[in-house]
């Protein structure tokens, strides 16, 4: 019989519940938006409704993607300024009514964990995954094991600074990462076009092949492609995949990613695979509900 469990993604627009099969293989999938800085409480009452209708006897657990640092003890996030309105929520406690195993784990070491078990490159030796969505962050799993250190993290890498004294971010960074490559500067680059658009409106447009959107996400790619190269001498990954929702541009990011990559890297740093992943947006509910039957997911 297929295992089964819930994975839940808490995004900083919208939180994805998903069943996923032991084969990493999206059942149904549901979507709500997320509180970041009002009362969270009408928020809570809805996720946990969304769960009911999901609760079968074929869930083994409920996992859950966190944003942000997450406390000693996994339980609750204790810092992220995109999220304030759900930092010190013990998620555990709030589930306990389902009388099931709840795993919190951090949301940018998901996609890393779906993609390690059920990705293009199943297994890789050092396997990075770069999460670019309302936030951007790195994962990563060396030698089968997620590196986590701090929070759950591997550092908060989104905020390495690219401009200095460029725009500056929700923690109070000036021309970092984050502040450059993800969905805000997306949407900012398109009022300078005098476009009023939600980024996903971009993405589209550019998928499209409307110029404007296109030079958006190119530039984007290129601040991206700088930020990998920053990290890459660190952590030497022999993969690195680009996931979360502006992922979702396709080759036209991943093409320029790759080219400002390879310009700025040195080839010792730069010999990793760098591709997309083949769960788009949907890596983070799929990585959440795997800690549930991944230790014997490498061996099928």
């Amino acid at each position: 019989m297929t295992r089964q469990a819930i994975g839940i993604d808490i995004g900083g627009t919208h939180t994805k519940l998903a069943i996923v099969s032991d084969y990493g293989e999206i059942q149904q999938i549901e979507t709500l938006p997320t509180t970041t800085r009002d009362d969270p409480k009408e928020y809570l009452e809805h996720l946990v409704r969304q769960i009911e209708k999901l609760i079968d006897n074929s869930i083994a657990g409920i996992g859950i993607a966190a944003p942000g640092f997450l406390s000693n003890d996994r339980r609750s996030i204790r810092f992220n300024p995109n999220t304030p309105a759900l930092v010190g929520i013990d998620f555990v406690t709030l589930l306990d009514r389902f009388h099931l195993p709840v795993h919190l784990e951090q949301d940018l070491n998901v996609p890393t964990v779906a993609e390690y078990y059920f990705g293009e490159f199943r297994g890789a030796a050092r396997l990075m995954t770069a999460s670019i969505g309302t936030g951007l962050g790195a994962g990563f799993i060396p030698d089968g094991k997620l590196l986590d250190f701090s929070g759950s993290t591997i550092g908060d890498t989104g905020h390495i600074i690219l401009q200095p004294d460029g725009p500056t971010c929700t923690a109070g960074c000036h021309g970092c990462g984050e502040a450059l490559i993800a969905t805000p500067n997306i949407e900012r680059l398109a009022e300078k076009n005098n476009r009023q658009v939600k980024a996903y409106e971009v993405i589209t447009a550019a998928k499209e092949g409307q110029s404007w959107a296109v030079e958006i996400i190119e530039q984007i790619a290129g601040w991206l492609g700088q930020w990998l190269a920053s990290l890459s001498p660190i952590f030497l990954p022999s993969h690195i995949i680009l996931c979360g929702g502006v992922a979702e541009a396709g080759e036209i990011l991943r093409n320029k990613t790759e080219t400002r990559f390879r310009e700025l890297g040195g080839p010792e740093y730069t010999r990793c695979r760098l591709a997309l992943s083949r769960f788009g947006g949907r890596a983070g509910v799929i990585g959440a509900a795997a800690p549930f039957f991944a230790k014997s997911t490498l061996e099928k």
